[in-house]
């Protein structure tokens, strides 16, 4: 159905049309370019590269479909193509290694795809494993406690990041958590976590509090709507006003 000419423009198509919500097309879509690439018996980097987004593409897609055991199948050969491709690259072209999309968010969207079939366990497994290869990983910690409901111990830990991630930002309207070398999260899920939590664990209630604070603070402009980035702006500024000496 679709040709394998130029197969990146195969990928963006699905990408875009995942963007869109066409999930049965992405389906059909993903299906066909993972089970093409994957029929060639020997892969070159790139070709590894394609497989490994398509099956992050199709291990989604059969999710959002519901399509849960499915989901679980390609979430194991994204596992082990992921694992070729490392040790391609390794081989190869080492420096590309860290241009690959991290192994954490792999981890993480593998463990979404356990939770989105109850099997929770399992889910909070791949979660945790992704916390503990990029430490700070709030949006890690959030989906154990999530997927663990008010009861979990791991809430506290979650107080932790959110403590080391830093100030509130404001940006594009939303605000964020941006622990330094992390994905920004935004501030909802986390409180809605914090807050059910708090009435067992102060720490999560003084960092829900924290949080709140600051969002009123950058809404009344009190305080900066990124204060990292102002801060190192600051630093940038001449320390005297050249002209008072004239």
């Amino acid at each position: 159905m679709f040709g394998m000419s130029d197969p990146n423009q195969t990928l963006s198509q699905m990408i875009r049309y995942f963007e869109e919500q066409r999930y049965e097309m992405v389906e059909v879509m993903s299906s066909e370019f993972t089970g093409m690439l994957l029929s060639q018996k020997s892969r070159d980097a790139a070709a590894q590269t394609l497989l490994v987004k398509g099956l992050r593409i199709l291990t989604e897609v059969l999710s959002k479909r519901k399509k849960h055991k499915l989901a679980i199948k390609a979430a194991s050969v994204l596992q082990r193509e992921r694992k070729k491709l490392e040790k391609t690259l390794l081989q190869s072209a080492p420096q590309l290694l860290q241009k690959i999309t991290p192994l954490e968010e792999d981890l993480r969207r593998i463990g979404e795809v356990y939770a989105a079939c109850g099997k929770t366990r399992k889910a909070v497994k791949f979660f945790l494993r992704a916390h503990k290869i990029q430490q700070g990983n709030i949006l890690a910690l959030l989906s154990v406690c999530q997927s663990e409901g008010n009861a979990t111990k791991y809430c506290k830990a979650l107080a932790n990041d959110t403590r080391l991630a830093g100030p509130v930002i404001l940006e594009n309207g939303q605000y964020w958590l941006k622990p330094e070398g992390n994905l920004a999260t935004q501030i909802d899920s986390v409180l809605a976590v914090l807050e059910s939590c708090s009435h067992g664990h102060s720490e999560c209630g003084e960092q829900s509090q924290r949080i709140r604070q600051e969002c009123s603070d950058i809404s009344e402009g009190i305080t900066a709507a990124n204060v990292r980035l102002q801060s190192a702006m600051d630093t940038l500024k001449p320390k005297h006003d050249y002209y008072e000496y004239s």
